[in-house]
């Protein structure tokens, strides 16, 4: 079964599927839509370490432990992520514009609000966004 596949149990006009991860030491989230699969390694020749690629932060010395697969204009390519990857449809009421002080100064053009997913804030990311051109391969 895909990430991304629907849970009919639950009204769709009040719940989001979203795909829970971590960049790093931060936690974030990508509808699950946009989420083809998940591998525990890297197997597609366009990859990108979401820490870098989200949060436009150095690398740490964490590597990825999870690689999810999203797709673009281009074909597939892999988002490498830490931690647990989680399958959470979350009440749309737990989704959150930017605050104005983040909004004026986040760096990633795909960072789209918040989310109180699983009683946590998350950053929210528009996986239609990701370019996996804007940053180094792993």
């Amino acid at each position: 079964m895909a990430i991304g596949a629907p849970n009919h149990s639950l009204d769709a006009a009040s719940h989001v599927a979203l795909v829970l991860f971590s960049a790093g030491h931060t936690l974030a989230a990508i509808e699950a839509r946009h989420v083809a699969g998940l591998a525990k390694s890297a197997h597609l020749p366009r990859c990108a370490n979401a820490e870098y690629l989200l949060l436009n932060a150095p690398l740490l010395s964490v590597a990825p432990t999870h690689w999810l697969t999203l797709q673009d204009a281009n074909g597939a390519w892999q988002l490498g992520v830490t931690g647990d990857v989680v399958l959470a449809h979350t009440p749309i009421t737990e989704l959150f514009p930017l605050p104005s002080l983040i909004a004026a100064r986040h760096v990633s053009p795909a960072l789209r609000g918040l989310t109180m997913a699983n009683q946590t804030v998350r950053l929210l990311f528009d996986g239609a966004a990701l370019d996996p051109a804007l940053t180094l391969q792993p």
